[in-house]
């Protein structure tokens, strides 16, 4: 149990007494972030100048207003808060239609998962944020302030995709923990997405996105209508609606996906032994190869290993097809009294249905099958070294290749039992998600004596279910009794029964079922307490209250019974819930007009695992007018979600490499039983699942950093960050390639099978379901509290406005460097360095540079416009070595956008650009990727290449 109850005045005097001591002894460890804005450039993003307007002339134009990561009232180029506030609208000029896009504009976010990860896998099929690369979980989703429920099946964050892009006006990304007023998941930070508010009028707008190439393409639709002012009218009414689709980008459709296998540069992972034509495995535990070398009807073959393995990366998708529907009803009322009651309902579904490479099957064969090939008709493969006693032909991750040619065995063991295992060519295998979430929140809110005011009542829910669509089978009509069918040929061409038979065993449904709730009550009020230092400007003091709770739901179907070879899930029904209470301050105290001290607390209790107490300390200093100084410091924690402790146990792919890939005993000459040439060849089975003894993570953060306005019309802001994150909660616990590197540390975490060995992916239905079988060896990688992270950098903001003759031109930059990130991924490990470096799966590197650069172009009478946006990533080593044992090097990154833009009337925007004009492929990698397809950076490229699109906006 953690219990931090302490009193909060004396946690915010520890705290204090913490960024005193870094500030003046340690500057490097007091890192702090400091930009911030409420209005944006032409360009994308604002970060505010912190000081009064260069000119009169701009000073009225300043109000109070509340801000992200604060409670309190203040002119806005007086937050103490490091923020970027995106215009939504600007954004729509570069082709930006969707939330995930908008997020990939914000530097010191790094993806984690998106669209493309849902591919073979169990991502929720949604878009996820995730400040300075600490996982999606660490980072704080707000609608309008509020909460959204998490994903059912992602279970660690919110899903984005659906927050309707045309009901935003801005998105507040609060880049510093947060814990002191919002509690939990906001350690990296805060990203609000923030609608707009009182709104008249309306807005049609539609997008076309055509890639040069066949496949990705894209479209969109949206509209909002708004009506009655809240000052003339009392009342104000808005409405928006959106939807999206993305066309199917398969692997086989652009040249840096299209053969999935390199192992000259370390990308040798095949469904081994699932090749095509089929592998025969005799009762020795020997595997053959027939139809060696013309591999006929393999249409991704590989030769390399003297076999004729299938390429399954190749048989994927880059992108899988989806749809998007989104819509918020929103309407306001002035009450008597200065006050206001707002009522917003807010829904979404989205549909993933994903190609994910052919079905493979392993099924016991009958010796009178007739087409099962003679002993001498077949050749020794990658089976255990008494094969034959040829030696190992496999060297792991080294890639010596194996002999040219395979060499006939005549010591084929005939007796009971002979396996079949193949992939089948002929096979589709489509799966994906509905998901749909929704949220209802009625806010009170009001001024009156002095006091600011607001209570809500939220409530949010995300249900989500995983399905098959196509080409997965029953196997039980495939093999009656466990014995492969008579009318099923798996090493050569199908004939018609047996097609036949295959085809009427394809069943799709659902098979799997998930449910989030959320519901809370929240209320806080602020008020001024005068000028108790003689500043010149009031103190300002703000407390509130919120009470919550979640419940979680999550269960197999009576058609996974049918389909549990091809899932992996063991029948399941899972309910748990929680209960949460806090109580959080704020006080904001000028000590002078240049010397401002913001401090708050929060107190969270939770039911589950006791209570936490968290608090943060900012400064804000303004020595001229031209420069602003700003620091924080305070401490966050991320309660461990329902989905992490109560996740139902699967089987499933434990990495997406082999369990050769940088293990020892996988090295020439230095296999063992458990390490077979053939295991090493293969993809491994590992256990996922919850833990209910998990406990929350913790950390500190420390921000410092500047703006300053040197001459009207340009702004710059530098921020310093540095972020301890500890008791990190791993979903898959020690990851899976950690395990197989070191198999003799992580002993406990190997469970082989009867035969002393691991089971590979293609034995899965036959040899581990249902969970648990002696025959099923696999890796336990179940949710864990493993390791700690620490990270540092830098952010760096530049915009700048030039007013000519000829137009306004407006150029934005946003970068950010990162100086360390170091993770330990488990308690006891080695401290990896992911700066410039991929060593852990699924995991960007930490880039040591990146930057999204905008300029923009506006002609006098405002009829036409024009811009260019510039992102870049730095290069970085690659994950594996290349064939001679020599780390890679990843190239740099870079995408160049340009757009064009008329009004042929004053109600009517057309907007045409380019994305990718140079046509710029990603650059290879060979880096085990979140999905399915190999040879570049699904987190970071865009696997569309030059893509044309067309907007077209009307309003009224």
């Amino acid at each position: 149990m953690m219990n931090r109850d302490k009193l909060a005045c004396l946690s915010l005097v520890a705290l204090a007494a913490v960024a005193t001591t870094a500030t003046a002894g340690t500057a490097a460890s007091a890192a702090t972030t400091a930009s911030a804005g409420t209005t944006a450039s032409a360009g994308t993003t604002a970060s505010a100048t912190a000081g009064p307007a260069a000119s009169d002339s701009a000073a009225p134009e300043l109000q109070e207003i509340v801000v992200t990561g604060s409670l309190i009232k203040r002119v806005n180029a007086e937050t103490t808060e490091a923020i970027t506030v995106i215009k939504t609208d600007a954004l729509k000029d570069q082709g930006i239609t969707s939330v995930e896009q908008v997020l990939n504009t914000v530097t010191s976010a790094n993806a984690s998962v998106n669209i493309s990860s849902s591919v073979g896998t169990f991502s929720g099929g949604g878009s996820y944020a995730n400040l300075r690369g600490l996982g999606n979980g660490r980072t704080l989703v707000l609608l309008d302030g509020e909460r959204l429920a998490s994903n059912a099946f992602n279970g660690l964050g919110v899903d984005v995709s659906g927050i309707p892009i045309s009901a935003l006006d801005t998105v507040e990304v609060l880049r510093e923990g947060a814990s002191s007023l919002y509690g939990s998941d906001a350690i990296a930070g805060v990203i609000n997405f923030k609608t707009k508010q009182n709104y008249q009028g309306g807005e049609v707008q539609v997008n076309f996105d055509h890639p040069e190439q066949a496949g990705g393409g894209s479209g969109a639709a949206d509209f909002i209508f708004g009506h009655g002012d809240l000052a003339n009218d009392g009342y104000n009414f808005m409405v928006t609606g959106n939807y999206s689709r993305q066309d199917e980008l398969r692997a086989t459709q652009r040249a840096f996906s299209a053969q999935g296998f390199d192992p000259a540069q370390g990308i040798t992972a095949t469904n081994s032994p699932g090749s095509f034509p089929g592998n025969v495995q005799d009762s020795n535990g020997n595997l053959y190869q027939a139809g060696y070398p013309a591999c006929a009807g393999n249409p991704l073959l590989t030769r390399y290993f003297g076999d004729c393995s299938y390429r399954f990366s190749a048989a994927t998708d880059d992108i899988p097809e989806s749809h998007v529907f989104s819509g918020l009803a929103q309407f306001t009322k002035t009450l008597p009294a200065n006050n206001q009651l707002k009522v917003q309902y807010f829904w979404t579904q989205s549909s993933v249905n994903a190609y994910s490479g052919p079905e493979f099957y392993d099924f016991q064969i009958s010796p009178s099958n007739p087409f099962l090939p003679a002993a001498s008709q077949l050749i020794c493969n990658r089976g255990p070294t008494n094969c034959n006693n040829l030696p190992p032909n496999l060297s792991g991750f080294n890639n010596v290749p194996l002999l040219p040619n395979g060499q006939p065995n005549p010591a084929f063991g005939t007796a009971s039992p002979i396996r079949a295992i193949w992939t089948d060519p002929n096979n589709s295998r489509f799966g994906g998600n509905v998901n749909t979430a929704q949220r209802v929140v009625v806010t009170f809110s009001g001024s009156n004596g002095g006091w600011d005011y607001a209570a809500d009542v939220n409530y949010s829910k995300n249900t989500n279910d995983d399905r098959n669509t196509g080409g997965v089978p029953n196997e039980a009509v495939l093999a009656p009794g466990g014995v492969l069918s008579n009318l099923i040929n798996p090493f050569g061409a199908q004939p018609a029964a047996g097609q036949a038979l295959i085809n009427s065993a394809y069943i799709n449904g659902v098979y799997e079922t998930g449910e989030d709730q959320l519901y809370s009550v929240d209320a806080h009020a602020s008020h001024p307490l005068g000028d108790a230092f003689d500043s010149g400007i009031p103190a300002s003091f703000a407390f509130g209250a919120t009470a919550s709770g979640e419940r979680f739901t999550n269960a197999t179907t009576p058609y996974n019974d049918l389909v549990d070879a091809a899932t992996g899930l063991t029948d399941s029904a899972i309910s748990a819930s929680r209960q949460v209470q806090a109580a959080y301050v704020e006080l904001d105290a000028p000590i002078t007009k240049a010397l401002d001290l913001d401090i708050s607390d929060r107190q969270d209790r939770y039911s589950d695992f006791g209570t936490t107490n968290n608090a943060k300390l900012a400064v804000r200093y303004q020595p001229i007018d031209i420069l602003t100084l700003r620091g924080t410091a305070s401490t966050g924690f991320r309660a461990p979600t329902l989905f992490q402790e109560f996740q139902p146990q699967q089987l499933s792919a434990s990495s997406g490499g082999t369990i050769g890939q940088g293990n020892p005993f996988c090295s020439q000459g230095h296999n063992n039983t458990e390490f077979t040439p053939a295991v090493c060849a293969s993809q491994g089975i590992g256990l996922f699942g919850g833990n209910k003894n998990l406990t929350p993570e913790t950390s500190q953060n420390f921000d410092l950093g500047f703006v300053i306005q040197p001459i009207q019309d340009l702004g710059i802001t530098m921020d310093y960050y540095k972020v301890l994150l500890k008791n990190n909660i791993t979903s898959g616990g020690v990851p899976a390639t950690a395990i197989y590197g070191n198999p003799t540390l992580f002993a406990s975490s190997i469970h082989t099978n009867s035969s002393g060995t691991l089971t590979p992916t293609i034995a899965e239905a036959a040899d581990c379901i249902p969970f648990p079988q002696p025959t099923c060896g696999y890796v336990d990688v179940q949710n864990q509290n493993t390791g700690r992270i620490t990270t540092d950098g830098i952010d760096l903001s530049v915009q700048y406005s030039q007013h000519t003759a000829i137009g306004t031109f407006t150029e934005d930059l946003e970068g950010t460097a990162v100086l360390q990130f170091l993770q330990q991924q488990y308690t006891g490990g080695p401290t990896l360095n992911l700066l410039g470096n991929v060593q852990i799966q699924n995991v960007n590197p930490a880039f040591r540079w990146e930057h999204y650069l905008t300029v923009n172009w506006t002609s006098p009478d405002k009829i036409w416009g024009g811009g260019l946006v510039d992102r870049f990533y730095s290069g970085y080593v690659d994950q594996f070595p290349d064939l001679n044992g020599n780390l890679r090097n990843v190239g740099s990154y870079q995408l160049v956008d340009g757009y064009v833009s008329m009004k042929p009337i004053s109600q009517l925007t057309v907007l045409f650009g380019i994305k990718n004009l140079f046509n710029q492929s990603p650059p290879f990698t060979n880096a085990t990727p979140t999905n399915f397809t190999a040879g570049y950076n699904s987190l970071v490229a865009d696997p569309v290449l030059r893509n044309f699109y067309l907007n077209l906006k009307y309003t009224f």
